[in-house]
This record gives structure tokens, C-alpha cells and sequence, in this order.
């Protein structure tokens, strides 16, 4: 039983917006940006008509922008609340088109419950998920399954990444001595609810430090609190991490957050149960399909940048149609 609201954060971009280009394109004089991230599928609509439907018991959807909205949005809806990134985004880090410095702020926003989910705009609800897949007892609820980390050498934005997730690993490092979480978590480290995962866990049981942990490509439970823990404990990181406009091989990301709760042991050990596809045209087929069999309880629709993007697009906005025609009470 949940004493504490739950919230739900979403944040989102317009990049056919263009006073938001203008302004990116002030910053990335080079153009060495890609746009691919900022590709519009046109089905946020079908995120919130999840959110409604499957998750009714979410208190307020924090939707976090630029400062720019669809024009379908009702932002009179009881449950909405509208938060633009110079609401909670120190000045100093503005503006910012890096998706690390505005998760990675989020414990300044006023109104957000302690609990909350973080969502993202390609991520559908086909299922009633309970609110238990994501909290239980005011504890997040976590996969604590560790696993291999390897550098990849690919070029542009995901080796950035990459070096953010090594950050995210030295500040964990800093502050966990592994062998004592896995002493004081045993049943919550082995539990079997991790099913053939956990043989991870026994395999990295000896390890001295932590290597990294398995990050289901899902909404993620978060403990407002334990944000604003890792800013009090490591203030120069993330102050420097927050001053990259664009994603950076110093970035912090939101990762950490859920790791440090696992950590901490403040979780309940939990396996999710959603599928992640990274819609091409090899593929879309099978992802419209798993949308229209809602084939599993949240799917997320990952954009590549697909050749022939308007004919994938179409598949697979036809199958959230056809799952979610009614609008919902975030729409006009």
C-alpha cells in the first residue's frame, strides 16, 4: 500500500518548431547535432490515452517542454501540469537540448510528488498496470541485476553516451562498497523473481565493484528525495554535467538514480515486462502487430531513423489507433 501520490513526468520536444530550431541551431554552430532524436512520429496522443486508460491511478502528468505544445493538448485537464524547462532549470543551464541536464533536474520541480515515474514519449501503455509495478509500500520497484558493461566504439551520439553511462559507474563506485549492499541485500540481490537473470548476479558475485546493472527500456520509478541526494553528495559533478547543452562525454544520467536506490536497498526486487523494438522497416511490421495483440503490459517505440519513415509511421500509429481510438481527458 502506497501512502504517497504517485506523479508521472514526460518530457518532450518539437523539432519541427521553429523558433526551437533557431535556437539549437545558435548553439550547434557546427551542425554536428543530429535531428534523427527530434523526428515527430505524431502519436504522442496515443501516450497519454495509455496513461488514462491503463494507468488511471497516476495523480498529476508533469510534462516537462521547451516551451512549445501540441496543439490538441487541453492544458486545462485537472491531472496536467505544464512545466517548462526555465520553471525548474537553474538559468546558468539554459537553454539546454540535453536530455541528461533536464532529467537530471527534476528534483527542482516544486509540485512533483516524492514518488513519481519517469516516462518518455516513446513509451505505450497496452496493458492495466497496477501501481504496484512501480511502487510498493512507497519503495521503488527495481531489477537488481547486474551485469556487464562494454565501451562500444561506434561514433557520434551513443559513444557519449557510453562515457555517461562510465560516470554514472565511478559515482556509484564512490559511494557503494559493493561487497557490503550485496551483504546487507542478500534476499533482495538473489531473489528469485529475476528468473535466468539472476544467474548475473551469482556470476558477478565476487566482483569488487560494480560494473553496471540491466536498465529495462521502460517508465522507471523515482524517489524525488534520492535525486536530491546525489546533488548534495556530488555538487561539482553534476553542476559541470548540467552546463552541457548537448549530450557530452561528461554527462550524468538518469540511470544513476535508479541504481543508487538499489544500493541503498530501498526497493522491492521486481522484473519488468515490457519490450523495447527500434522501429525500422525490417521490423515495424512485428511492432504494430505486438501494439494491436498488446502483446505485453508497455511497449516502446523507438525511433532509428528508418528509410521509408512516413509507410513505418502509418503501421504503427494505425495500431495505437486501433487499441486507443477515444480521446482522452488530456486532449481538447
Amino acid at each position: 500500500m502506497n501512502t504517497r501520490p504517485i506523479d508521472l513526468v514526460l518530457p518532450w520536444v518539437d523539432g519541427s518548431d521553429p523558433a526551437w530550431r533557431a535556437e539549437k541551431n545558435r548553439y550547434d554552430t557546427d551542425h554536428t547535432v543530429s535531428d534523427v532524436r527530434f523526428e515527430s512520429w505524431d502519436n504522442l496522443q496515443y501516450v497519454f490515452r495509455g496513461i488514462e486508460k491503463f494507468m488511471p491511478w497516476v495523480h498529476h502528468v508533469f510534462f516537462v517542454t521547451w516551451g512549445h505544445l501540441p496543439d490538441w493538448l487541453d492544458t486545462s485537464c485537472e491531472r496536467l501540469r505544464i512545466v517548462r524547462h526555465s520553471d525548474y532549470i537553474p538559468a546558468r543551464y539554459l537553454p539546454t537540448f540535453n536530455s541528461n541536464v533536464i532529467e537530471m533536474n527534476y528534483f527542482r520541480i516544486a509540485d512533483l510528488s516524492e514518488n513519481f515515474i519517469l516516462f518518455n514519449d516513446d513509451l505505450f501503455p497496452l496493458q492495466p498496470i497496477p501501481e504496484s509495478y512501480y511502487f510498493q509500500n512507497d519503495l521503488p520497484c527495481e531489477e537488481a541485476v547486474e551485469t556487464h558493461f562494454i565501451l562500444k566504439a561506434d561514433k557520434g551520439m551513443d559513444l557519449q553516451m557510453n562515457y555517461a553511462c562510465v560516470n554514472n559507474m565511478v559515482l556509484l563506485n564512490r559511494h557503494f562498497d559493493k561487497r557490503q549492499v550485496v551483504q546487507a541485500n542478500y534476499d533482495k540481490w538473489f531473489s528469485p523473481v529475476y528468473g535466468k537473470r539472476l544467474e548475473q548476479n551469482q556470476n558477478l558475485r565476487y566482483w569488487n565493484h560494480f560494473e553496471s546493472f540491466v536498465y529495462p527500456h521502460e517508465a522507471m520509478p523515482m524517489k524525488k528525495s534520492v535525486l536530491r541526494e546525489i546533488w548534495e553528495k556530488e555538487p561539482e559533478t553534476l553542476d559541470r554535467a548540467s552546463c552541457n547543452r548537448f549530450r557530452s562525454h561528461s554527462d550524468i544520467t538518469q540511470r544513476l538514480i535508479t541504481m543508487w536506490q538499489i544500493c541503498s536497498g530501498n526497493f522491492v526486487p521486481h522484473k519488468y515486462q515490457g519490450r523495447l523494438f527500434l522501429v525500422d522497416e525490417s521490423n515495424y511490421r512485428e511492432a504494430a502487430a505486438a501494439v494491436r495483440e498488446r502483446a505485453c503490459p508497455i511497449v516502446s517505440l523507438n525511433e532509428s531513423a528508418p528509410e521509408g519513415f512516413d509507410a513505418v509511421r502509418e503501421a504503427v500509429n494505425r495500431a495505437l489507433e486501433s487499441i486507443l481510438p477515444e480521446k482522452s481527458g488530456f486532449e481538447r
